[in-house]
């Protein structure tokens, strides 16, 4: 451990110094990095290049947290040479970073290969790269397997014969305990013919079929005859990762076979998990459970593992929940340890704001406002998330908390994505707010203002004068600083990236409260997963008055009938917008069919103005277009993003979604809350193929078309957005619903929230009580390591603490 002695004798000192010196020293980051490689977390060294700007204060508290993990954590105790495993040794998951997959020598060059085939370079990385599924390669009885199952045959070959039936070339008959049974080929190569020598016996793994009592096996691998670790129940791992590597159809055979020997010397893992969690719920330890879900018994139910419900897979799942809500809930007692500002306001503030606007509040508004209004009392920061469905009102309610931010004569700031979605609050709120503050206590702060503007504006915010300040990125300015910032508003908080929302956070004496709010509907279980050391508020009414979308499904064949819908609309004097899919996969052919659809719709509607807007225009360009579409010079808007959430342009009734299949049902129901936001009825088209519209003979074409159906059906039944996304998580998975947390994003490997929501539900009371009784896991030393191993720099632990 002497090796520590440099960077701990250094830290010492730095701790014990006064302010001055320490906020003196330079490139101490940079030192530390070099000092400290090997010896801490990965993410504490990332968080080093943070340490140079940090004060004196927040500098002390994280140097107390490098000297806290060099007297704790044995990192120095495996030396980065060649030498591989010691044996009988409890590996912690650090020292398994330090073993790299080519310095085994006990993997051979294929099984190397195949592990950099899917890019994983080290035992930790190799241990929790899990099976997608298993694969039944037990040694079997031809007679014992039924119709479609699948297994791994040694029999003798009786004969080998060209055939011509169909597709099929080669048949070889073969014989087991004096049973007859055929493999049969649809391709016709000599090795079948050297492999399949008469009288030989051989191993053959693949599906049976079995037809009027004969058995035989479609296409089946060739094995070598000696017996194999992996004929057994087998994982199936993915094979995606590094397109430059070729595979064979051997590659799985490697990594499984590397897989087996790592498991079998590496899987002995040291728990982290407190022992009365894992006997509270029957869970095996840490190092059964990698060695099982690697190489299962040979006796183990392959259904339950293929719907990932055998209790060594359960425990794995509940480690990524916990370890993510550990890390939420940890996060969030470290911000409550916070000073906050402490805002006021009279009994009956919220019924007098009332009277004064231009509408009634709905319920969800009320009992939103009264939530964070008593956030807003507390002495700690909020951390608050509104989820608010399409037009229920989340302005209003952002525009009512920073008044009562206010009239404490403290400020808040609203960041919003784009400049139009900016001028558009800066708008609402002067309107809402107009009988407390006068319009230049409201300011406006965007990238297209002139300096001399802007100059302006940074002035009467740092004076005080300014309590609202709106604006886009241009609020990330260093130049901009705050008297008593308090209160701190992102709206669609997912187009901003931690470091971002972090800066605005940090412009003021103490944390300031926190509000974000987004208009993607976020099903509940995806919310406890991603928004764990958040509080929810949810806004599910919308105001009175807000006509509901009328959404119809339509087939190519039937483009007239939308075509006269829109005239009739264009007529009456409205506007259409038109969307196309942008899938990352295919964007090159998605951006030419919206500007094929563009031509296509210009020609359709000689007479009215068309407009295309798409994400590989600057924001500058797509702003002009959407002000042009705003104040009614365009008539039909064709886009390929997600057209500007919440703007508002009361005058369009019309929505087509074109290719509607492609779309997730809440992205479909966010792009539909952009009609009907005045006082016409809104309709919403779901452009459909005309494959969709007939029964197909493929029953697996069938299958899609039917699900496909279904999913554009549920838009049809229903406007509320919640029910949508629950659904759309039934449907489609976790990782392809708008709005998941980008930054911070979990990124599980085994979990799937919809199957394991009752593990999700443990995981975090667990997570909580936990923290209820220990809020700096000082008790759960190698706990708070992985912790922070998994979610340091996620989660930004480091700087708050």
């Amino acid at each position: 451990m002497e090796n520590n002695n440099p960077a701990k004798n250094l830290i010492e000192k730095l701790i014990n110094s006064d302010d001055v010196y320490l906020s003196r020293v330079k490139s101490l980051g940079d030192t530390l990095k070099t000092l400290l490689k090997g010896k801490v977390p990965e993410g504490i060294l990332q968080d080093l290049q943070l340490l140079d700007s940090m004060n004196p204060a927040k500098k002390r508290n994280f140097l107390k947290i490098i000297l806290f993990h060099l007297n704790s954590q044995p990192y120095n105790e495996i030396k980065t040479t060649k030498n591989e495993e010691k044996p009988k040794n409890r590996f912690t998951i650090f020292d398994l970073e330090k073993y790299e997959i080519n310095n085994l020598s006990s993997l051979t060059t294929l099984e190397k290969k195949s592990f950099k085939k899917i890019m994983v370079k080290n035992v930790y990385q190799a241990l929790y790269n899990f099976p997608e599924k298993y694969e039944d390669r037990r040694v079997k009885k031809i007679l014992k397997v039924k119709d479609g199952e699948t297994g791994t045959f040694y029999a003798q070959v009786e004969d080998i014969k060209k055939v011509n039936r169909g597709k099929l070339k080669v048949e070889v008959i073969l014989r087991q305990d004096n049973v007859l049974f055929s493999a049969l080929f649809f391709y016709d190569k000599p090795y079948l013919y050297t492999y399949f020598r008469k009288g030989r016996t051989v191993k053959l793994f693949g599906k049976v079929s079995v037809y009027k009592k004969n058995y035989s096996l479609i296409q089946p691998d060739l094995l070598e005859e000696k017996e194999d670790p992996i004929d057994t129940i087998a994982p199936v791992y993915s094979l995606r990762g590094d397109s430059s590597i070729k595979t064979t159809g051997q590659t799985i055979n490697h990594l499984r076979r590397g897989m087996f020997k790592i498991v079998e010397k590496f899987s002995d893992v040291k728990d982290y998990i407190p022992n009365f969690i894992l006997e509270k719920y029957n869970f095996p330890p840490l190092s059964k459970a990698l060695k099982f879900i690697h190489h299962p018994d040979e006796n183990t139910d392959i259904d339950e593992l293929n719907n990932f419900q055998n209790i060594h897979q359960k425990r794995l799942i509940f480690d990524e929940l916990f370890l993510l809500q550990l890390a939420q809930k940890y996060r969030k007692a470290l911000l409550q340890r916070n000073p906050s500002y402490n805002i006021k306001v009279k009994e009956d503030f919220l019924q007098e704001v009332e009277k004064n606007l231009p509408f009634q509040l709905t319920n969800a508004q009320k009992r939103t406002i009264k939530e964070i209004l008593s956030d807003l009392e507390k002495e700690v920061p909020m951390n608050r998330m509104v989820l608010g469905d399409v037009g229920s009102g989340k302005t209003v309610v952002a525009a009512i908390s920073s008044l009562a931010v206010a009239l404490n004569n403290y400020q808040s700031a609203v960041m919003a994505p784009t400049e139009i979605l900016a001028q558009q609050h800066y708008n609402n709120f002067k309107n809402f707010l107009k009988p407390y503050l006068k319009d230049y206590e409201i300011a406006l702060l965007t990238g297209s203002l002139s300096s001399t503007e802007k100059k302006k504006i940074y002035k009467a915010v740092e004076s005080g004068i300014v309590k609202v300040v709106i604006g886009t990125h241009a609020l990330l300015e260093e130049k901009l600083k705050f008297k008593d910032l308090a209160l701190v508003v992102v709206d669609e908080q997912h187009r901003f990236g931690v470091e971002q929302r972090k800066s605005l956070i940090e412009r003021s004496e103490k944390k300031p409260h926190v509000m974000v709010m987004t208009a993607t509907p976020i099903p509940r279980t995806l919310a406890l997963a991603y928004y764990g050391d958040l509080d929810i508020s949810k806004l599910d009414e919308l105001p009175k008055g807000r006509k509901p979308v009328k959404t119809v499904i339509l087939f190519e064949k039937e483009r007239d009938k939308l075509y006269s819908v829109i005239k009739q609309e264009l007529e009456k004097g409205r506007q259409v917008f038109v969307v196309y899919p942008l899938i990352q996969e295919s964007e090159k052919t998605d951006l030419k069919s919206a500007e094929e659809g563009f031509k296509h719709y210009q020609e359709a509607f000689p007479d009215y103005k068309v407009v295309l807007l798409h994400g590989k225009m600057k924001q500058e360009e797509k702003d002009r277009i959407m002000q042009e579409f705003k104040e009614g010079k365009a008539h039909i808007l064709v886009s390929t993003t997600v057209i500007e959430v919440g703007v508002d342009i009361p005058n369009a009734t019309v929505m087509v979604i074109e290719e509607a299949h492609r779309f997730g049902l809440s992205q479909i129901h966010q792009l539909r809350g952009r009609i009907g936001r005045g006082q016409y009825e809104g309709y919403c088209f779901l452009m459909a193929p005309d494959e969709l519209s007939q029964p197909q003979s493929d029953s697996s074409k069938e299958k899609s078309r039917l699900k496909a159906l279904e999913r554009l059906k549920i838009l049809v039944k229903t406007n509320n957005g919640f029910e949508i996304a629950e659904k759309d998580l039934e449907l489609r998975g976790a990782g392809d619903i708008a709005g998941v947390r980008q930054s911070g994003e979990s990124g599980f490997i085994l979990a799937d929230l919809k199957r394991d929501e009752e593990l999700l539900e443990i995981a975090t009371k667990e997570a909580q009580e936990m923290i209820n009784q220990d809020p700096t896991l000082s008790k759960y030393k190698e706990l708070k390591d992985v912790v922070y191993k998994m979610y340091a720099d996620k989660f930004d632990l480091v700087s708050i603490a």
